[in-house]
Parts: C-alpha cells; structure tokens; sequence
C-alpha cells in the first residue's frame, strides 16, 4: 500500500477505505450493486534457519476485493491494489476500478444464485494484543537456544485488518493484533520435531516451554527407528496432529449445500446411520478472535455456532448462496467452510499421554490429508516429524513413516476413549500473497483403534 506520507494505521486504513466506498456506490447506476472488501496488514516477519535470522523485514500491504454485481444475475470480482496519494486519489481510483469492472461484466453468464446486497448488518470488533517489538524479536526467539540447535522456522507478529461494504449499507470492521511462531528443530540425521506457538499476548515462559518439549522430543528422534507393520494401533494425536483431522470437516463434510446435494459423509448422521462419541463437541467460535464473524459476502456470523454438542450433530455451515437455493437459514458462513473452530476439551491431562496410551503410537503431527472415501468419511494421510512408538507408558523411539486409512467416525466417534483437558491454538500459517486470517483451539484425543495401510 502507498498512501504517501500517511501512517500505516487503523484510523487512516479506515478513512481511506470509507472514502472509497462512499465514492464507488454513489456512482453506481440503476441496477448495479457492489461489494467491496478490504485485507490489510502490517506485519513483523522474521525467518530462521540453522538458529539464526535468514530474513527480517516489515510489510505494510492492503489491498481490496470487489464484486460487481448486477439485477440480472451477472458478476465479476476484481482484485485491486489500494494505492492512494497526492499523485494517485481515491476518485481516480474508483473510476478506474469501476470501468474496468464493467467492461470484464459484459458477456458473464448469469448465476441463479446469486446473493446480491440486500439488508444491511454492521459490526465492528478490534482484538488489541501485545505482540514482539522488533527490536526485541531476535533475542526473544533465539536468545534460548543451545549451541547447535537447528531451528528452522517463521515468526509473524502485528495488525491484521478486514473490512467489508457494500451498496446496500452493510458496513463491517475487524482489527487484531496477534503473532505466530511457526518452527522445527532438526537432527543431522534427518528427523525433526515440528511445534508451534501461537496467540494475541506474548509469553516468553509459554514460547521458552514450547521449545523444552520440542527439545524433549528431539531426543527420542536420536534413538532407532521401528518400522511397523501395517494394521490397527491404539493412538494418541497431539492437537496439531487432531487440527488436520478437524480439517476435513471444511472439505465439504460440514457444508449445507454438500448435504443438500448429498455429496456429505454427514448424511449418514441426518439419516441416523452413523453418529459420534458424546466425548465429542465442536463449534465455531470467533470470540477467540483468529477470524472476523463476516464473510466475504458479508454475511454477519452469530459468535458461536455450535455444530457438534456432546456427539450431537447441531447444524452444518449455511451460507446465503444455500438460503437462496435450497430454503435453509443461513448462519452466515460465507464459504460453507471452518474459519475459528474451537473443539470441545476432556478430562485427560495432557502430561499423561504417554500413560494414558500404555502401549502404541503418539502422533505429533500428519499430513497430505485428503479423502479416501468421502462418502464414508474416510481420510488418508501420512504421519511426520516426531511420531513415536510408546511401550509400557515410555517412549521407546521415532517410527517409519507410515500411511493411515480411517473414518472421521471412528477417530471422533466409536473409537475416541479420551481427549484432553488442555487446548492449543492451532494457527492458520499461510502468508501466500497475504497473511491468512483463522485458526483453530484444539485438543488431544485418544483413539482406540486406529489403521494403518502402509
């Protein structure tokens, strides 16, 4: 963003944005409508590798979504850098913007369901934090460090800030301040343990015992590697490791429109065929203050959607585009996909995993996730980093790789034994093209039985 001797800050960001908006929808005709939505950041980034600073840098970006819309169904969205200034003002730039959107519209095919601007809704929420000041991030993150130690890893830290309008008076704000460390320390031989430390208050003691237990674990890596034999294991999946699982719920497992179609393991549960452990609850929860409650089409979110009560199915995620097609009331989930969920915690501690498991794998962390059956709700996917074989209550030492096969009613339902009273953020880690915004609070659970193909 360049706004030409104007600080990057939330009043002028706001000002700015409100000036642009106010321009564009007063010159839009007789039957066009308009959404616009805003994503800026200023943001600390801070790269590491080998236990030292590879990269170190600020960003200040922002940038707009527009979709242009019209009584006839048609639609285009246009990505737009917000560059404003003595040399370049808002009223030139919502006429270039504005031309350029309908000369894109003409020859768009018409879409049944589209959700135009309607009945306004407003919200505006700022999450303060205390996040690490540059000058003092280097020490912070590395100054613990042991001689040798290879961490390799990503710390973002600052403002994130949405916003939406749109032509028929809808009007949104979220502000947050937060940071997340992202990071894996590395043997020689090639293994590693990956954590993360995440959240909107830095605490030196939280991040300090975040790398002690990585530490910890990097240990058990110098010890041979079992290689196991395919079949049913009893597990424990830490809570990055329980995220993944979580995950697919967004692949259209908890999508309206997926069940409407059909296309949704979650059928099975409408129908009464299949159901889950009442150890089992799941909501969204944007209170925690990862996600803003609006969508990207505006649509205004309740702060809690409770979607899972105590192995109950509540509700899936509805979306207007749903309301319009197929008559369900939307709960304001824009994308029909998971954006804060928070998973209901247990009564295991989280120390005890090792006893509690007594014999079989801990999980630390799996990954390439992807439907083996959607319909049955089968996930495959592949263990990584610091997964260990665990005897008696004791770890013994780091497995082979190993590829799984399993049911998302099985690990959440049948074969869930325990899940822990202790919850970890799980913070969305994507910084592609902009810092992504959500995350998820999660526990760790204990599976009965758990297969492995591979």
């Amino acid at each position: 963003m360049n706004m030409q001797g104007n600080s990057f800050s939330e009043k002028n960001l706001s000002e700015n944005f409100a000036a642009f908006c106010e321009l564009f929808f007063s010159a839009l005709q007789k039957g066009e409508h308009a959404r616009i939505s805003l994503a800026a950041e200023e943001t600390h980034f801070l790269r590491m590798s080998r236990g030292a600073v590879r990269q170190n840098g600020m960003v200040q970006d922002a940038q707009f979504v527009l979709q242009f819309m019209t009584d006839a169904g048609q639609s285009v969205d246009l990505g737009v850098p917000f560059v404003v200034g003595e040399n370049h003002s808002i009223a030139q730039l919502v006429a270039e913007t504005l031309s350029k959107a309908r000369v894109q519209l003409k020859g768009v095919p018409v879409d049944p369901y589209l959700n135009l601007p309607s009945t306004p809704t407003t919200s505006r929420v700022s999450h303060p934090g205390r996040v690490l000041k540059p000058d003092e991030a280097v020490d912070a993150l590395l100054g613990q460090l042991n001689t040798g130690d290879d961490l390799v890893g990503i710390y973002t830290g600052g403002s994130t800030i949405s916003a939406l309008a749109d032509s028929a008076g809808t009007r949104h704000w979220f502000a947050s301040e937060s940071f997340f460390v992202d990071y894996s320390l590395w043997l020689p031989n090639g293994r590693a343990v990956k954590s993360s430390y995440a959240g909107r208050e830095w605490n030196q003691a939280d991040y300090e015992a975040s790398l002690g237990l990585a530490r910890s674990q990097l240990e058990l890596l110098k010890k041979p590697q079992r290689v196991l034999k395919p079949g049913n294991y009893k597990v424990f999946l830490a809570p990055s490791a329980t995220a993944e699982l979580l995950n697919m719920f967004s692949w259209g497992a908890l999508s309206e429109g997926a069940l409407q179609r059909n296309d949704s393991p979650l059928c099975a549960v409408r129908k009464g065929e299949k159901s889950f452990s009442q150890k089992f609850s799941l909501r969204e929860n944007f209170d925690l203050g990862l996600a803003p409650r609006f969508s990207e089409n505006g649509e205004l979110a309740p702060e809690m959607v409770p979607l899972f009560e105590n192995g109950k199915f509540i509700q899936a995620l509805v979306s207007a585009r749903t309301q319009k097609e197929f008559g369900v009331p939307s709960n304001g989930a824009g994308s029909e996909r998971l954006r804060t969920p928070e998973m209901g915690h247990g009564s295991m501690a989280l120390s005890d995993a090792f006893k509690m498991l007594g014999t079989g794998l801990y999980l630390s962390d799996l990954h390439y996730l992807n439907w083996s059956d959607m319909i049955q709700g089968r996930v495959t996917g592949m263990t990584r980093y610091a997964c260990l074989w665990v005897e008696n209550g004791e770890p013994v030492g780091p497995i082979q790789d190993m590829r799984f096969d399993e049911t998302l009613f099985r690990c959440f339902g049948s074969e869930l034994a325990e899940v822990t009273r202790e919850a970890h953020i799980i913070p969305e880690t994507s910084t592609y093209g902009k810092r992504a915004l959500g995350g998820a609070r999660v526990p760790g659970i204990l599976v009965n039985n758990f297969q492995f193909t591979l």
